[in-house]
């Protein structure tokens, strides 16, 4: 009789273990995403440049708070992105008294990101994140035969879905920072550094392991 009652009651707890032990398998921490950029850029006093084209990329690491999910569903977790590098070209078309002039903004960006984060399991290998992130960052450029830099903050918020390693993912992105001026203002240059906003988007394949 002991020996039933033993048998039942493994019968009873090895779908719980085998559950908990598979957890440890779909709670990823480890995540590098691939990703297509589109962009706004706006500097004071001038009309807004949308990107032709730019790429991204990123590498970071969830750290989740607590080890046992909540209602065996989800977790909260910080999310620490170690490199996030993201290039994107515009073209700058203006008229001047005598011709109209055209050339490239070729810009690179170097960030990192810190912020909150939600995952949820609900099924299987299926996982949901959201997450929004503070992304201080360095933005350089080269236009019209001129090279810049400044320091750049940066607010990144967006989701993704993800069965097992693989997934897709989408964010908005936006900040500003002060630049030399890099956009002509009539026959001349403002001298200094001029305010600049970007806003956009960010859509991604997403790998986690």
């Amino acid at each position: 009789m002991r020996k039933i009652k033993f048998l039942f009651l493994l019968l009873l707890l090895s779908p719980i273990y085998a559950h908990g032990q598979s957890d440890n398998g779909h709670w990823k921490r480890k995540y590098f995403n691939i990703g297509f950029v589109n962009t706004t850029m706006e500097q004071d006093g001038m009309p807004k440049l949308k990107s032709n084209y730019g790429a991204s990329f990123t590498l970071g690491k969830t750290f989740y708070l607590h080890k046992k999910a909540v209602a065996n569903l989800m977790k909260f977790g910080i999310d620490a992105t170690w490199i996030d590098l993201t290039y994107t070209n515009y073209d700058v078309k203006y008229i001047t008294y005598w011709d109209e002039k055209k050339y490239q903004i070729h810009e690179a960006e170097f960030a990192m990101q810190v912020g909150p984060s939600i995952t949820i399991n609900p099924i299987s290998k299926l996982s949901i994140l959201g997450y929004f992130r503070y992304a201080p960052s360095y933005s350089c450029y080269y236009a019209n035969e001129k090279f810049g830099g400044a320091y750049a903050s940066y607010w990144v918020g967006g989701c993704s879905v993800s069965y097992d390693i693989i997934g897709l993912g989408i964010e908005t992105r936006f900040g500003n920072g002060k630049f030399d001026n890099i956009l002509p203002i009539g026959d001349s240059e403002l001298s200094g550094k001029v305010p600049v906003n970007t806003n956009g988007f960010r859509a991604f394949l997403t790998f986690k392991f």
